[in-house]
């Protein structure tokens, strides 16, 4: 391998992944109502759809997809942690690993699904969720070179929409003149209001592999409480687009 190889430097960040995965999933079967192991399994999860869908395993990314729509729904209480849901997602987790070796019959991801959805009705019903009329209000935008980097905005969005009801908005200020304008190049920028009781981290995997490169801002019952980055991936105090408090950079 060498260091312009990144299908196989992904295939490799991708195992130890799965073996995290796995791993908190055996200790999840013992201790079913551990917090932290849930929180794992969804961001070990999370993480292997968002690579994958940035390394072109696409079929990885939509089948994880499924799984870590589970966990998210467990980990907001909505669903139970059980042994059938474990067990069911330890058999997804080697049809991950299939799809990563390019030797996955659609079949069989197909009756893991099956079995996913029968765990996930066995599961409802225990748990409880809480709804406020609360929520938050998002101003973001990518870096111009974001969609060359791998980066899908309206994968962004499409997440950000799972997480509840919410109204999205795009900003087309910075769009450049049509005889400027760049193909590849990303201007766009979205205010979106998200209503519901949404934890801040759930907002935060969304954006989990672009935040150091993004500008964010997060308002909550009409006040700034938090920000995002500059353009350099730095914490900025000065910056109205970041808004938030830290130490200010020359790119603000």
């Amino acid at each position: 391998m060498t260091a312009e190889d990144p299908i196989a430097t992904f295939r490799i960040e991708a195992a130890e992944l799965l073996d995290q995965i796995e791993q908190s999933l055996l200790d999840l079967g013992h201790r079913l109502d551990d917090a932290g192991l849930i929180n794992a399994v969804f961001r070990g999860l999370h993480t292997l759809k968002g690579s994958g869908a940035m390394f072109g395993f696409d079929a990885l990314a939509a089948f994880t997809h499924h799984c870590e729509s589970v966990f998210d729904r467990v980990r907001k209480g909505e669903a139970r942690a059980t042994p059938e849901l474990v067990a069911v997602i330890l058999s997804a987790r080697d049809h991950m690993q299939a799809l990563i070796d390019g030797d996955a019959p659609d079949a069989d991801g197909r009756t893991i699904l099956d079995r996913l959805a029968a765990a996930v009705a066995g599961a409802d019903g225990g748990a409880t969720s809480v709804g406020q009329d609360n929520g938050w209000r998002l101003s973001f935008r990518l870096p111009p070179n974001a969609m060359a980097n791998g980066t899908n905005p309206l994968m962004l969005l499409d997440e950000l929409r799972e997480l509840g009801d919410c109204r999205i908005v795009a900003r087309t200020d910075a769009v450049p003149p049509l005889a400027d304008l760049v193909p590849e190049e990303c201007w766009i920028g979205w205010d979106v209001t998200l209503v519901g009781d949404v934890p801040r981290e759930a907002i935060e995997d969304v954006f989990l592999f672009v935040m150091d490169d993004m500008t964010l801002s997060e308002y909550a019952g009409g006040r700034i409480i938090s920000g995002g980055f500059c353009a350099a991936g730095a914490a900025s105090s000065s910056c109205s687009t970041c808004a938030i408090s830290s130490r200010p950079t020359s790119t603000c």
